[in-house]
């Protein structure tokens, strides 16, 4: 057995929760219309596998869209997020619901939510597959939460369904504990 991994929720598991998840948004968005469509904007890349499941599993309209924000080096937040991508859609008077693959200190959110809301947006909720409480900023604490969780999970580096570790792992098929310090030489 590889040491360097552990499974925390097996890909079944996800599959799961994202069609209760996908339920949930149905039932908040009921009366999206074709003509004005849920905004949908995933986070590039860890989101990606994460965003093209929940969408393809909600009977709502939606519109997709992509934004890149840079926040991690390694296992480490690399200081202030700041947008690489999507910082310039039109989001006035939308309904938006962006797509996380994990909110851990809350930042990332933070810088996306004021931007969108600067913009006009008419709402902004958040859809993450994994959410890490213990790990939010003091002063973010209550006022970046996501409206749609996956899983609240322990203050572990994970990796595997979207989420990487320096752009790898991110193909592995369940979520995992990454235990960097049991790297195979």
């Amino acid at each position: 057995m590889n040491k360097q991994f552990s499974i925390l929720k097996t890909g079944d598991e996800v599959k799961a929760r994202i069609q209760e998840m996908a339920g949930e948004i149905n039932r908040d968005y009921a009366g999206i219309t074709e003509e004005q469509p849920l905004l949908v904007l995933c986070t590039l890349r860890g989101a990606v596998f994460f965003a093209s499941d929940l969408v393809r599993a909600v009977s709502i309209p939606c519109e997709l869209d992509f934004i890149k924000i840079k926040s991690y080096q390694g296992t480490r937040p690399a200081g202030s997020p700041i947008f690489e991508l999507g910082e310039q859609i039109n989001v006035s008077g939308r309904n938006v619901l962006i797509v996380e693959d994990i909110v851990d200190t809350g930042q990332t959110m933070d810088t996306v939510m004021h931007n969108f809301a600067d913009k006009g947006a008419k709402s902004i909720r958040i859809a993450a597959m994994l959410d890490k409480p213990s790990r939010r900023l003091p002063h973010l604490v209550g006022k970046v939460e996501a409206d749609y969780v996956g899983f609240s999970i322990p203050d572990e580096f994970v990796i595997g369904w979207g989420l990487d570790y320096n752009e790898q792992f991110r193909l592995l098929p369940d979520i995992m504990i990454y235990h960097p310090e049991h790297e195979e030489s």
